[in-house]
């Protein structure tokens, strides 16, 4: 038979207890508004210099989730181990209110358990921090219970650990027992749905986080100088990735570099240079033509250019 810890009609089967795929999924699917906010805030407050900045955009996209799921998962390791081998307290020696806050009418859903029942319906009134005093063979230890005010959930401790211990209000599931003892992996329908949504937003979260270190377009700020257009017998570099442009030329020099830009010139110039990778160039006419880089195609549409053609793989033809 099996042997079973007890807090009056409260049983457990004996560790180690299975954890349910249900409740470890949730550990991974963790839809919380502070999630939400902090990524929000990250795209938003700079989203001028991540204008200018794709990939460092992406680079702190993807940072920023990590952080979130460092912090998720180190809540999560405690709690499944709790789930795993956690006894419940044998007494509670007693409470102490440490601070309250107060929320605005009924804006958030604050936790509250009686025994191993845990409602969470929307609460106007303070969030309260609760010190709770519990013992478990022989170890007196302390918890600080957050939300409504602590009356008698189950609180849960580590029997390697006794020091590491939650009340069942930090867990986001229903810790619901079989007969056996053991946990039943049913997950509330508000909880599937805030599941389903957080991971919608992961997807997209790294989605954006992809197309803005590839495919990005830099059209307001890929030129060393304001002009549109290549001034008499002056220059104008143009570069960027993945733009698309007409400038007209005044017998002025162009350069080209960046990477898979589409460039259209008008007019003549005295002479166009095109470096960079996979950039595409028609030029109506030129004095001097010369590529470098790899992959690049010019076309000039008459006139006979000196034409200079190094780098890997470039084509240069009239057309």
């Amino acid at each position: 038979m099996k042997a079973f810890f007890t807090m009056g009609a409260i049983d457990l089967a004996p560790p180690p207890r299975r954890v349910p795929v249900a409740f470890r999924l949730a550990e991974l699917l963790p839809f919380r508004w502070r999630y939400v906010w902090t990524l929000l805030v990250v795209a938003v407050a700079p989203f001028a210099l991540w204008i200018q900045l794709p990939k460092a955009f992406a680079a702190v996209a993807v940072l920023t989730l990590a952080a979130i799921y460092g912090v998720q998962l180190r809540g999560a390791l405690t709690r499944i181990a709790l789930l795993r081998r956690g006894r419940v307290a044998a007494a509670v020696k007693g409470t102490e209110k440490r601070s309250r806050t107060k929320y605005y009418s009924g804006t958030v859903r604050l936790p509250l358990a009686h025994g191993w029942t845990v409602t969470r319906e929307r609460w106007s009134g303070p969030n309260t921090k609760t010190t709770v005093h519990y013992a478990l063979a022989g170890y007196q230890g302390t918890l600080v219970v957050r939300g409504r005010e602590y009356l008698d959930g189950v609180i849960l401790a580590d029997e390697r650990d006794p020091a590491r211990a939650r009340c069942v209000t930090s867990f986001a599931y229903d810790l619901d027992r079989d007969p056996a003892g053991d946990w039943v992996g049913r997950l509330r329908a508000r909880l599937r749905v805030g599941m389903v949504c957080w991971l919608a937003i992961v997807i997209g979260w790294l989605s954006l986080a992809g197309w803005a270190a590839t495919r990005f377009r830099t059209d307001f700020f890929d030129g060393a100088t304001p002009s549109a257009s290549v001034p008499t017998a002056g220059t104008l570099q143009v570069n960027g990735t993945r733009t698309t442009k007409t400038i007209p030329c005044n017998d002025g020099y162009l350069s080209v570099s960046g990477e898979s830009n589409t460039i259209t010139v008008t007019g003549h110039c005295t002479s166009v240079g095109v470096s960079g990778n996979g950039n595409r160039v028609a030029v109506d006419s030129t004095d001097a033509l010369s590529t470098s880089g790899v992959g690049n195609v010019v076309t000039y549409h008459w006139g006979t250019p000196r034409i200079t053609n190094t780098g890997t793989a470039n084509t240069v033809r009239q057309g």
